[in-house]
């Protein structure tokens, strides 16, 4: 699922790279670095800033994709196989399967007229568990997006409607002894940006529907997103300012109970050189349950959230990428009202040749969060509350291959470990994948 989270993903090309590569780097987007989580949490403010990068992606595709008339489109092809060795997250009783992956990926821009322009990203897959079969299913990338974007003046106004279906958790550091959580995302909004010379304002609102399957039925719910910013812009691509943002979530069923989360704080985007830039943002976050029912965390609290993006340019073939977020979001397990956590990524890109590159990943994930559990006496259940502190560390090695102007293959290992202070949590996992994406 995702981190949402903002799942983020930044391919170092030498500024030397050719023109087959800069149009493989849509497909990268596709299937990043599993540990490169989607930054999630204060999701008013996140949800924002995964629009912001997706309309960045879109806009940021190659000119030599095909036209058909006005409209310039993509579309790609994909095929994969994955061998997990404890695709469960269990500590006692880990399954070992092998999972086939396929699908396609479309990018679609449409300049409507002068001053607004229609765009699509996505991608759609299906999961096949070779053993487990009862695990199979659809997944749709992480931030797709459908925007239209009406711009007079200074002024660009935006309806947008972000969506995915997620399933696989190993990038969701707290959870444990599950396979699958499949998780429908919609989020329809609208939002609004002025920039009056060198300044520039942003506001949006949304609602969000989340639907599981009738197994996972107690994450379904609603929210409504309310979102702005103010900022000075220094330079074209540097700028300070304020954010705020207020988000209420609204369950179908008592077992996680209602909340509204409120965060304010300061952000900088910096490009310190055409090599070196970085995202700061951080503030105060504010959480208040609205009904308590039976859920575990059900009281007020008062944190704080922080996210820095950076990423390097070092020489022409080697780049680096550092993420570091701590967020509050909300819970994932039954009866869990929240999950705060920090979690820290990085990445080192290495390109050997014009068509060969070797990346190199780590992530660190520190987290905490009230699990409701149940104790029998005299045979009744007596729910109480633990607090679960856990440790999830994670390293992969992958080389990619171009191996023509339109197909690329790669092939990855991956090593995860879980550490929790509540017995049967914690687990080691290994997995080795190969993929094969086809550009046409």
């Amino acid at each position: 699922m995702n981190p949402h989270p903002e799942q983020k993903w930044r391919v170092g090309f030498s500024r030397r790279s050719s023109p087959a590569l800069a149009s493989w780097k849509p497909l990268c987007l596709l299937y990043p670095a599993l540990f490169l989580l989607n930054a999630s949490g204060q999701d008013a403010l996140f949800s924002s800033v995964s629009l912001d990068n997706s309309l960045t992606a879109n806009n940021s595709q190659s000119p030599a994709l095909p036209h058909f008339g006005p409209v310039q489109f993509g579309i790609g092809a994909f095929g994969g196989m994955t061998y997990d060795d404890n695709i469960n997250g269990s500590q006692n009783s880990p399954e070992t399967d092998a999972i086939l992956r396929v699908g396609a990926n479309l990018h679609l821009d449409w300049p409507a007229t002068d001053r607004s322009g229609l765009q699509l990203g996505t991608g759609i897959g299906y999961l096949d568990y070779l053993h487990y079969s009862g695990n199979n299913g659809v997944e749709i990338t992480p931030n797709s997006a459908l925007t239209y974007a009406v711009s007079f003046d200074d002024v660009t106004i935006t309806p947008f409607d972000q969506f995915s279906y997620t399933r696989e958790v190993r990038t969701q550091a707290a959870l444990a002894n599950i396979v699958t959580l499949p998780l429908l995302e919609n989020n329809v909004g609208l939002r609004a940006e002025w920039d009056p010379g060198h300044w520039t304002f942003l506001g949006s609102y949304s609602h969000a529907d989340y639907v599981s399957d009738h197994a996972d039925d107690y994450l379904n719910h609603s929210a409504e997103y309310i979102f702005g910013r103010a900022g000075c812009r220094f330079a074209e691509e540097t700028q300070v300012g304020l954010e705020a943002s207020d988000g209420f979530t609204f369950y179908q069923l008592g077992d996680q109970g209602n909340s509204q989360n409120l965060s304010v704080g300061g952000y900088v985007e910096w490009l310190v050189r055409p090599s070196l830039q970085f995202t700061l943002r951080g503030g105060p976050v504010f959480y208040e349950p609205n009904s308590a029912g039976s859920t575990a965390g059900s009281s007020n609290f008062d944190t704080y959230y922080v996210s820095l993006d950076a990423n390097q340019q070092i020489t022409d073939y080697l780049s680096q990428d550092l993420n570091i977020n701590r967020s509050l979001q909300a819970g994932l397990n039954k009866g869990s009202g929240y999950i705060e956590q920090l979690g820290i990524n990085y990445m080192l890109t290495w390109q050997l040749t014009q068509w060969t590159k070797v990346s190199l990943s780590g992530s660190y994930v520190d987290g905490r969060q009230p699990l409701e559990s149940f104790i029998s006496i005299f045979g009744f259940e007596i729910p109480f509350v633990q607090t679960e502190e856990y440790q999830q560390y994670g390293a992969s090695l992958q080389a990619s291959w171009q191996c023509t102007a339109h197909l690329s293959a790669s092939l990855s290992y991956s090593h995860w470990l879980r550490n929790s202070n509540l017995p049967g949590r914690g687990y080691s996992d290994n997995s080795v994948s190969c993929q094969f994406n086809y550009n046409f």
